[in-house]
């Protein structure tokens, strides 16, 4: 008995602990339209996080490797659960004007909202001229890495052909490179 409710008050204190920053985060709304929304997060002071601490993080979060991207894609997760609390600016304007899904079913979407998320972040926090001399290039180089990562994407029923899935993933590692070519120039 005593072992089985020493348990419970410990799985309840955890429930708990764990639910705690997600019920005091400000609560969320959707912006535009579409299957995938932009959420915004209503500006309510939250937790203050240190400058230093929240720089490490949006670091992380904008590297090279798949382990900063899936770190990205759990606090992209976290913030449309309503937690913010690095307080990042997670607003996105996509790839701007040019076509975030590609024939063959290529799709930059993400790849695009992550390249925002560092300009948009690192131009709040360390100041538009640091992030061009400090943050830019790399930020651009990971926005080259994500999407061709994308241009990978081989469904698991491919409905074309071998020689034709080759010329479609030659055409998007193309425009991923006519994509990093503009940022690099206009950014």
């Amino acid at each position: 008995m005593r072992t089985s409710f020493g348990g419970v008050v410990l799985a309840g204190v955890l429930a708990l602990g764990t639910a705690a920053p997600a019920l005091a985060a400000a609560p969320a709304k959707a912006v535009g339209t579409g299957p995938s929304p932009v959420v915004q997060q209503a500006d309510v002071a939250g937790p203050a996080v240190g400058g230093a601490y929240r720089l490490k993080k949006l670091k992380s979060l904008t590297s090279k490797g798949q382990a900063s991207q899936d770190a990205w894609f759990k606090y992209l997760g976290l913030y449309r659960s309503g937690s913010n609390y690095f307080r990042f600016n997670w607003s996105t304007n996509g790839c701007n004007s040019s076509p975030e899904k590609l024939p063959g079913g290529y799709d930059f979407t993400y790849s695009c909202h992550r390249h925002d998320f560092g300009y948009r972040n690192y131009k709040t926090i360390v100041g538009k001229t640091a992030w061009r001399r400090d943050h830019k290039k790399r930020i651009d180089d990971v926005f080259l890495q994500d999407m061709r990562q994308a241009c990978q994407y081989k469904p698991w029923a491919d409905p074309l052909t071998p020689a034709m899935r080759k010329k479609m993933k030659a055409a998007c590692l193309k425009t991923a490179n006519k994509y990093y070519a503009a940022v690099r120039v206009a950014g």
